[in-house]
Order: structure tokens, then C-alpha cells, then sequence
């Protein structure tokens, strides 16, 4: 737990994040969870199984197929999507923030890419 610095005042006041602010009475506890705060991308740790791993990079593997039929040959028919699996509760939270992760990757893989190419403002 945290407790407020010895030089403080009797009363000061704490800001988490941007939007709360709260007067805390020097040595009363903060509860843990208001000093809980999100994870960065590179500090998740996703407890997928190796075949769920492998079905997801087979299945991207499939979406990215049709995302280039789509785009490339659109006169063709595109197959009916398959049943997704059933997954329990917490292996689909882990593949919705997987799939987010990967999103964020790609978009900082392109935006490096822009800027080796000249395309954005320098940093």
C-alpha cells in the first residue's frame, strides 16, 4: 500500500490519471485499486495454448485470403464464412486482446514505415 510522504502537509491532494483528483488526510491508506493503472502492449502476457496459437495464425492466414480475393478478384464468389469455434470466457478475452495487441503492432510497424520512407514529419 501506499502511504503520503512524511513532509507532507496534514492534507494534500492526489491526482490519478487526468481526470480524478481527491484530498487524502496524510498517512490514511490509498486502496490498491485506485493505483491500479492499464497495461502497456509490451507488458501483456497472453496464456494462449500452442493450437489456439496456430488456429489463430491459420484463420489469419484464411481472412487475409479473402481479404485479397476481395480486393484483387472480385468477380469471384467469396465462400460462406465457417462456424467460429466455441470458446470459453476468458480464451475469448484472451483472443480479443491478442487481436488488439496485433492491430497495435501493425499500426507501429506502419507508422515506422512512413517514416523510413519520408512519408511522415521527422521525430
Amino acid at each position: 500500500m501506499w502511504r503520503a510522504p512524511e513532509n507532507a502537509g496534514n492534507i494534500y491532494l492526489v491526482q490519478i490519471g487526468t481526470f480524478l483528483s481527491y484530498p487524502i488526510i496524510k498517512d490514511e491508506l490509498i486502496p490498491q485499486h485506485l493505483l491500479r493503472r492499464t497495461p502497456r502492449p509490451r507488458e501483456v502476457v497472453f496464456t494462449l495454448t500452442l493450437g489456439q496459437l496456430e488456429m489463430l495464425y491459420t484463420t489469419w492466414a484464411a481472412a487475409r485470403m479473402r481479404v485479397r480475393q476481395e480486393l484483387y478478384e472480385p468477380n469471384l464468389p467469396i465462400p460462406h464464412y465457417p462456424l467460429p469455434p466455441a470458446w470459453p470466457d476468458e480464451t475469448r478475452a484472451m483472443i480479443v486482446l491478442w487481436i488488439a495487441r496485433e492491430r497495435r503492432v501493425f499500426e507501429m510497424e506502419m507508422r515506422e514505415l512512413e517514416y523510413l520512407l519520408g512519408l511522415r514529419g521527422a521525430r
